[in-house]
């Protein structure tokens, strides 16, 4: 009886891993998808401009400081 309770187990486990795997694949079918529409959006929209801007304000800043302070060091 035992044994046969053993197999039954293993048995429903390895269905239960399958369906898991199924299921995380199309999980991420869906994320994929997800992401290129997300980025189809930014790339229309001009959220990509604003992003682009602060990035390069943001860069410049730096910039500006590390010029700032090795001009101060000499």
């Amino acid at each position: 009886m035992e044994e046969m309770m053993e197999e039954v187990m293993e048995e429903v486990m390895e269905e239960v891993m399958e369906e898991m795997e199924e299921v995380m694949e199309e999980m991420e079918e869906v994320m994929e998808e997800v992401m290129e529409q997300v980025m189809e959006e930014v790339m229309e929209e001009e959220v990509m401009e604003e992003v682009m801007e602060e990035v390069t304000e943001e860069v410049m800043e730096e910039v500006m400081e590390e010029v700032m302070e090795e001009v101060m060091r000499r």
